[in-house]
């Protein structure tokens, strides 16, 4: 997996985001969308122009479903994230998981950087929260 997560790191280091296909076993992933859904509908429409009007967002997701830490502690994604943070730190903790589910009519969410939310050691470096 080494050189995968070279690969992610470095699209994480120039872009600021990196797509992970097929982490999961689609039969986990459809479980995971089933254990979300009731969280998800009970969860009003996003407000303003930052979130969008048509998107729901809630957090917490590793206390909704345990799958979701299928996700969080996938061995591609630890090495991903120890390539990009161990570097610069001594430990990695993890501070948000997030489900943000778009509905038609909404502007699209574009790949984008969250280079207000980590400096890192270059300046402005890109931040690595699109995984």
């Amino acid at each position: 997996m080494t050189s995968l997560a070279d690969s992610c790191a470095a699209s994480l280091d120039r872009d600021g985001w990196c797509v992970l296909e097929r982490v999961l076993d689609p039969a986990v992933l459809q479980k995971l969308e089933a254990d979300l859904e009731a969280p998800s509908t009970r969860t009003p429409l996003c407000q303003g122009t930052f979130y969008g009007a048509r998107t729901r967002r809630f957090g917490a997701l590793l206390t909704r479903s345990p799958l979701a830490g299928r996700l969080v502690m996938h061995p591609l994604i630890l090495e991903t994230v120890e390539r990009m943070l161990l570097p610069w730190c001594e430990r990695i903790a993890l501070n948000l998981t997030q489900a943000i589910e778009i509905h038609p009519g909404a502007l699209p969410q574009l790949p984008h950087r969250d280079q207000e939310m980590w400096q890192g050691p270059k300046g402005i470096r890109r931040h690595a929260s699109a995984l």
